[in-house]
């Protein structure tokens, strides 16, 4: 039964439409509601109860700004809770609120007064955090009373607001005797009211450099060392870390000062004192080894007690001064072992200090420890293990057999990234070793049908046409490789090096070599999948076409016969000394001088860049902008094939 207009079935006439309306209370609205309420006023539990669940909301990132005059007038109570969390709230809204604020400053300043030093400590970091520049005249007065309060939390709280106040109105900072009654308060007896003035001071006088300080800072706040709590330990050990010792006698005096503090069992503040021993005897090589020595036992102590957070950072360090004094780390090797359920980063990080501190007296007993890496599930741990032993070969001459052998061993295991690693790392043996050619040209020979890798397969082409003169298999090696060179088109590493050692190779075999370069040519030259591949055939055909003579000087070069001395890839160029330099920084943990994550407008003194339509964020990213499309240019006309 349909009814007509007005009838049941549809909305009531003259209601408005409910799709938007919200059905149930709000839940701000509701609390003004029991705020307002006389209950309320008279149950101090109900009252704290409702202020804490305002709280709570605010943190969920509700907006209960429309409750600042209700929570205003609960600011006079006796209810020290009650009080604390509605100075907090305040503090969120008086921007938004500012006329409003005003109104709660009297409450402030007389509670600023108050017998209780917790009372008058809340009351004035409350007007501090106010963040308003008409009520900086009504914050002075509490401020510098605070400074000179009997209580240190008072005291500590009033230094951290000439920080607050900076932020509003520098200018009020800059043209006032706050500055000087810092640096007054460094005397200060309690340890927490010296290390606020220290954080302030450096962050007011940043763009100077930090605080000033001098030998009667320094020598006072060392005095007085165990005073402080660990974080403003960091802050006091950054302070001697700038200071330049006027001779050997205040050096030493320093650092006797600094060695107790090396016994610590908080990570940030040994690895603070160990900065101060390197910053101090910067100018004192004679002492650099017993320096280092002292610093070993507790950096090792830190690394094997700590959390593996803890001990990655050490390990980080560690490894820095494994390369700044070779040696120091040398008879603790053991130590640096991995263990079975350590994660994945610390076992990488121990694996490359265990390539750096293997000696002739070790190197057994660390080349063995690697190689039990080689077999673990972890493909990335095994590749690392490999390259870690054949950094040993590298740089231990009387290893070399050992590290030889072990290369031959992991070639002859049935895993394809073991194989191709240990492919890679002959490479580079054979580049620093040439006289074992004869012993591992063969085996890479029979090994190439084997491995899949195409970083692995380019390696051992390489090591082929370098080496494989005196290898009587070597060009029919090469031949399957040239047969099926359409099937290689997403290898292109392996494409450049089958050209370039098939043309090395010919040189030296001309009558086996010939018709293998002519056809590889022919195919090549017409590759135009990519250019660089396309590039190289087209330069050797033409180089073959000038003259033999003239191209066998170009391409083979040097008698590659000769042991290289050294590789371009070791030469830091100063890099690690300016990583080391900046000891204690994310610049360790990077392995990055600062210079190469941090933009130089984010430095400290300078003022980060004005922001613009594109963000730029600290560590140097640059906007994303749409790149300009590039004009289209015709391929390269391929070059006749040469004749066979």
């Amino acid at each position: 039964a349909g009814g007509g207009p007005g009838s049941g079935g549809g909305a009531p006439s003259g209601s408005a439409p409910s799709y938007f309306v919200d059905q149930r209370k709000g839940e701000v609205n509701e609390l003004r509601t029991m705020l307002r309420s006389s209950q309320t006023a008279r149950d101090p539990r109900r009252k704290r109860d409702l202020i804490m669940k305002v709280i709570a909301y605010m943190t969920l990132g509700l907006d209960v700004s429309r409750l600042f005059p209700e929570m205003m007038l609960a600011i006079e109570t006796r209810d020290i809770v009650v009080k604390k969390m509605v100075y907090h709230y305040m503090s969120t809204y008086a921007v938004e609120k500012p006329d409003m604020a005003i109104m709660a400053i009297n409450t402030m300043q007389r509670d600023c007064a108050n017998e209780d030093p917790f009372i008058r400590g809340l009351a004035l970091r409350a007007l501090c955090n106010l963040k308003l520049q008409s009520a900086l005249e009504y914050v002075l007065e509490p401020l510098q009373r605070g400074l000179k309060d009997p209580n240190s939390y008072v005291r500590k709280t009033a230094v951290m607001g000439i920080l607050k106040i900076k932020h509003v109105d520098a200018s009020l900072v800059d043209n006032s005797t706050m500055v000087d009654t810092l640096y007054d308060m460094l005397r200060d007896p309690d340890a927490q009211v010296v290390s606020n003035c220290i954080v302030v001071l450096n962050e007011l006088l940043l763009e100077d450099g930090g605080m000033a300080i001098n030998q009667a800072i320094i020598l006072h706040l060392l005095n007085r060392i165990s005073d402080f709590n660990e974080w403003s330990m960091c802050q006091v050990l950054a302070l001697v870390a700038r200071y330049e010792a006027s001779d050997e006698e205040e050096t030493f005096s320093i650092m006797n000062l600094l060695d107790p503090v090396l016994r610590t069992s908080n990570s940030g503040v040994v690895l603070a004192a160990v900065q101060c021993f390197i910053h101090l005897t910067t100018n004192m090589p004679d002492l650099h080894w017993q320096v280092y020595e002292r610093m070993k036992a507790p950096l090792l102590t830190l690394m094997a007690g700590g959390s593996a957070e803890v001990s990655f950072c050490i390990l980080k360090h560690v490894r820095t001064l494994v390369h700044r004094c070779p040696g120091i780390f040398d008879p603790e090797y053991r130590q640096f072992y991995a263990r079975f359920n350590e994660p994945t980063s610390v076992k990488f990080i121990k694996v490359d200090i265990l390539a750096a501190i293997a000696a002739d007296g070790s190197l057994p007993d660390i080349v063995a420890e690697l190689a039990e890496m080689v077999s673990d599930t972890n493909a990335e741990l095994a590749r690392r293990g490999i390259r870690a032993i054949a950094k040993i070969g590298l740089r231990l001459p009387d290893g070399v057999g050992v590290v030889f052998d072990k290369m031959l061993e992991f070639l002859d295991l049935e895993v394809d990234y073991v194989q191709a690693e240990a492919a890679k790392a002959m490479r580079d043996l054979l580049r620093k070793h040439p006289e074992r050619r004869n012993d591992v040209v063969p085996t890479l020979c029979k090994v190439l049908r084997n491995i899949d890798e195409p970083q692995g397969r380019a390696a051992i082409v390489w090591i082929i046409g370098e080496f494989g003169v005196e290898t009587k298999e070597a060009p029919y090696v090469l031949e399957p490789l040239i047969d099926s060179y359409p099937d290689l088109s997403d290898n292109v590493d392996l494409r450049l090096q089958l050209l370039t050692a098939t043309t090395k190779l010919f040189f030296r075999r001309p009558p086996e070599l010939q018709g293998m370069l002519g056809r590889l040519l022919a195919v090549a030259v017409e590759d135009t999948s990519n250019h660089d591949v396309h590039d190289r055939a087209l330069l050797y055909y033409r180089l073959l076409t000038n003259g033999a003579e003239a191209a066998q000087a170009t391409l083979l070069g040097d008698d590659r016969t000769q042991a290289l001395m050294s590789f371009y890839e070791d030469a830091d160029e100063g890099v690690i000394d300016k990583i080391f330099a900046e000891f204690n920084t994310l610049s360790i943990m990077y392995n990055k001088s600062s210079d190469q994550f941090i933009k130089d407008d984010y430095r400290p003194g300078k003022s980060p860049p004005e922001e613009s339509n594109g963000e730029v964020d600290a560590l140097g990213a640059e906007p994303l902008e749409a790149a300009p499309a590039p004009s289209p240019t015709p391929a390269p006309a391929p070059a006749p094939a040469p004749a066979p």
